[in-house]
């Protein structure tokens, strides 16, 4: 069944192409990326990266146009173009990818978020707030993969454990990696967590913890919470 869907998506994005939706890209691309917008022309440097030659493959650049990058300057077109309009626009910024890299497999574009999905979305990701969702989980390729997906049907719990390093006091953490030299952990000490090593005879791992969730979330109010649940309900609903 999969293996149909992916046919039947591959054959409209070859007749797409067969229609000129590069051509359409292109011009849409001038009239909404180039400068004095962002990027220079046929991809070239601007205020933003440099797209020529790039090796993006179709899935990120339907993610990134579509719903724009949090935290930088590149925003989302959901709002100012329409869905086939995108697709057009990333027929076109692939012809500007390296020709030497292998084709990637086409893709749809993701649905456009609603207006209480983007407010969630915003909150998850939001770069100025210490301690954000995303600088701890990460989500359709963006955030920071330290605690559970949150993507999976039933995310992983009681990840969190009590690290013991010799001569400090313990603090509470995710094993990163746990070897016979060495242990690396993300100390959740701190508002972001921070990835820490110590040699494997230094520090002892208790599978006991007092942290709870509440507080890595406590820079929110309870009603970003339950706009950021929402987000995720919806996400989920995909």
């Amino acid at each position: 069944m999969k293996r149909r869907l992916l046919l039947m998506i591959a054959a409209a994005a070859a007749c797409r192409a067969q229609n000129g939706a590069a051509e359409r890209g292109a011009q849409l691309y001038r009239t909404q990326c180039a400068i004095p917008y962002c990027h220079g022309p046929e991809g070239g440097a601007g205020r933003a990266p440099r797209l020529a030659g790039h090796h993006l493959n179709v899935n990120t650049m339907f993610k990134v146009i579509t719903w724009g990058i949090p935290g930088t300057g590149m925003p989302e077109f959901t709002t100012r173009l329409k869905s086939n309009e995108i697709a057009d626009l990333v027929a076109y910024v692939m012809t500007l990818g390296d020709a030497a890299a292998p084709a990637p497999a086409p893709s749809v574009a993701p649905r456009a978020l609603t207006p209480q999905a983007r407010e969630g979305r915003a909150l998850f990701f939001d770069s100025a707030r210490a301690g954000a969702c995303g600088s701890c989980h990460e989500l359709d390729g963006w955030g920071v993969p330290v605690g559970p997906d949150l993507a999976a049907a039933r995310p992983a719990t009681g990840s969190v454990v009590t690290a013991r390093p010799a001569a400090e006091p313990p603090f509470p953490a995710i094993v990163v990696e746990r070897t016979d030299a060495n242990v690396r952990v993300y100390d959740f000490t701190s508002t972001i967590p921070v990835l820490r090593s110590f040699p494997a005879g230094r520090i002892a791992i208790d599978s006991t913890t007092s942290w709870t969730h509440a507080q890595a979330t406590r820079g929110y109010t309870a009603k970003e919470l339950e706009i950021i649940a929402g987000y995720l309900r919806w996400r989920a609903s995909q």
